[in-house]
């Protein structure tokens, strides 16, 4: 159990061993269970204690949506079964997915911009965010004065209105520069791109575009069009103007199924005009594996970096 001391945090020590021993998924008293996931591609399963009942439990126009607590990793965040996020691990994947691609954006154009160039020298940024209905990823965002903008984009408005009454980041939503919009991700790119839109950074935190059966047929779920090349071609167009940044989540590489997707993935980037495709990876122990990655890359301009350019060195 987390509990304050001070400006420290520390653990009291529980006895986690009748749990752990027990092959049930719940507990004869109804006061925990195991929360399972599994990996038939690979014979891999891992599962997490969580208490009883669950903190929150409702079923929204998509998704049965659950907070749960558990005695270490805090509030457990929980869609249709599967663990979206913890408290105590949320961090490792949300500030990736948030700092990587703006710092990156900030690097990048900050040092080759003019000084009375605005647009470019890193003030007023206009950030999208497709998914991540949590907030914790726009709760990151917001850590940064140079944000001047932040379109937030949410299929499910019962995800938005669990995170808010259960997750500490929620009163990212109410900041000045956060617009949250109720709608579908692909539709709401499509008719940005349409109408000209730009922006210097977007950040795609959407759910698995598949599910591999036991049997090794795959069913295609609704996020895929996420990760179709018109929508990826989209994106490119949405921030082609600025040269911005994409960060995209882009699954695991233990898993064969996966690690071929990333290379698909890789290759449709640059189809539809990216430079410089690169997978990253975050080491997260609730996620399955243990491990999750993302791809991001650069909308392709005159001043475009290279695959062969590491960096670029400046006089500063």
């Amino acid at each position: 159990e987390n509990k304050a001391r001070g400006n420290e945090a520390y653990l009291v020590k529980k006895d986690f061993s009748s749990r752990v021993d027990n092959a049930a998924d719940n507990s004869d008293d109804g006061s925990w269970k195991k929360l399972l996931e599994e990996e038939d591609e690979i014979g891999h399963a891992q599962s997490l204690i969580v208490d009883l009942p669950p903190l929150a439990s409702t079923v929204s126009d998509y998704q049965t949506i659950q907070i749960y607590r558990s005695e270490h990793y805090g509030r457990v965040f929980v869609l249709d079964g599967c663990l979206q996020l913890t408290e105590r691990d949320a961090p490792h994947y949300n500030e990736m997915l948030a700092h990587v691609p703006v710092m990156e954006y900030l690097a990048r154009t900050v040092a080759s911009s003019s000084d009375d160039d605005e647009a470019d020298n890193g003030s007023d940024l206009r950030v999208l965010v497709v998914g991540g209905g949590d907030g914790y990823v726009v709760s990151e965002l917001l850590k940064y004065p140079q944000v001047g903008s932040i379109d937030h984009v949410e299929l499910d408005e019962g995800v938005i209105n669990v995170a808010r009454e259960h997750l500490p980041w929620a009163e990212a939503w109410d900041d000045e520069r956060v617009n949250l919009i109720v709608a579908d991700g692909a539709a709401f790119v499509k008719q940005q791109a349409a109408e000209g839109r730009s922006y210097h950074v977007v950040i795609q935190d959407a759910s698995d575009p598949y599910w591999l059966e036991s049997d090794g047929t795959v069913t295609t779920l609704p996020s895929s069009v996420l990760y179709d090349a018109p929508h990826l071609g989209r994106l490119h167009d949405l921030l082609r103007p600025a040269g911005g940044v994409l960060m995209m989540q882009a699954e695991t590489y233990n898993i064969p199924s996966n690690l071929a997707s990333i290379g698909g993935w890789r290759t449709l980037l640059r189809d539809v005009g990216f430079g410089r495709p690169r997978y990253g990876s975050i080491s997260i122990g609730t996620y399955s594996t243990g491990q999750i990655g993302f791809l991001v890359a650069h909308a392709r301009d005159d001043n475009a970096v290279e695959d062969g350019e590491v960096c670029v060195e400046s006089d500063g």
